[in-house]
């Protein structure tokens, strides 16, 4: 019987290249305090549920992508917010060697209290086996 991996760092590593142009600052599954220079956007990528093994072939997840965008005036930047939302959907299905992730779904937007409002897209992911 093979040892089970979980390959979630490269899963984590192929989301932040395949979102390299919509935001010049990607964190991976937490986001720094807010020091040093400010950012305008910049986004989350978690693997924040867990990591199922589904026998010989494959396993599941879920995996977010958390758009964040740093408020105008006090009030939600919609605009960038709409437009970093598109370009992250615009990346599904992301079909790879590794995995598939499709099924986007949006969940609401939120304020963080520390000047940003942010839109979270969850989505179900399929790891193939056949790839370790």
């Amino acid at each position: 019987m093979a040892k089970i991996q979980f390959k979630r760092f490269d899963i984590l590593k192929e989301l932040d290249s395949l979102t390299a142009g919509i935001s010049d600052s990607r964190f991976v599954q937490t986001r720094p305090n807010a020091v040093g220079e400010q950012m305008k956007d910049f986004l989350l990528l978690r693997l924040p549920q867990a990591m199922r093994d589904r026998g010989d072939t494959y396993q599941t997840t879920y995996g977010q992508i958390v758009i964040f965008v740093r408020d105008v005036n006090g009030m939600e930047n919609t605009f960038r917010l709409e437009q970093m939302q598109k370009q992250v959907m615009e990346q599904f299905p992301i079909v790879n060697e590794l995995f598939h992730a499709k099924s986007p779904v949006l969940l609401a937007s939120a304020s963080d209290g520390a000047g940003f409002h942010s839109l979270t897209i969850q989505f179900n992911i399929t790891i193939l086996k056949s790839t370790f």
